[in-house]
């Protein structure tokens, strides 16, 4: 391939780059995404206000909704509340839009949160088909992989041992992004079915 077919334009390309309304839309969706989460935000703040009435960190927690343009190669939008980042430990319930690929639930465990939590939401997520858990070993890696999530009613009992051992645990719900404009309402769903495996 020569230096001039590299900087070629095929005919899609060129309808896309004198699109400006893709770009436009693109960034409205963007927009939209932040504003449905941050919409998530009072409900959340009472959700969990119970369960960690002990934890002035977790309670003290600040919202962050931040945006990206390249997460593996597509935009995406994430809200981490309540969470908690330092060295040793991590409890993160991360909400994230990834443009072209779902829109997610993730609880993010690791050290005293995993400790205390990881094994019940192992044992509790037993019954429930509609949540994945934490096969792989990166545990910033957000995809739905079959070496990254599995469903919880697939697991075999190698696989929980394996997850047990390892420094993080993370358990999420999925959503197809055609089911967007039902997240008003799956979004609250979701939260509650993770609490309710987390304390139940």
């Amino acid at each position: 391939m020569d230096n001039n077919t590299k900087v070629m334009l095929s005919v899609s390309e060129l309808a896309l780059v004198n699109d400006k309304r893709f770009i436009e839309s693109k960034q409205e969706i963007i927009t939209k995404a932040a504003a449905l989460f941050n919409q998530q935000i009072p409900a959340l703040s009472v959700l969990f206000k119970d369960t960690f009435a002990n934890d002035q960190m977790l309670l003290s927690a600040v919202p962050k909704i931040s945006k990206g343009e390249n997460y593996n190669g597509f935009p995406y939008v994430m809200m981490d509340y309540p969470a908690i980042f330092n060295k040793q430990n991590i409890f993160a319930l991360r909400t994230m839009f990834w443009w072209g690929n779902f829109i997610s639930i993730t609880l993010h465990l690791k050290g005293n949160y995993k400790d205390i939590y990881g094994a019940k939401l192992l044992e509790n997520s037993a019954s429930n088909s509609n949540v994945y858990i934490s096969t792989g070993e990166e545990e910033w890696q957000h995809d739905f992989t079959e070496n990254n999530f599995i469903k919880s009613a697939d697991l075999t009992k190698h696989l929980k041992q394996k997850i047990s051992e390892k420094s993080f645990f993370k358990i999420a719900v999925k959503y197809e992004l055609h089911h967007w404009n039902m997240m008003q309402s799956l979004l609250p769903e979701g939260y509650n079915k993770i609490k309710n495996l987390l304390i139940g």
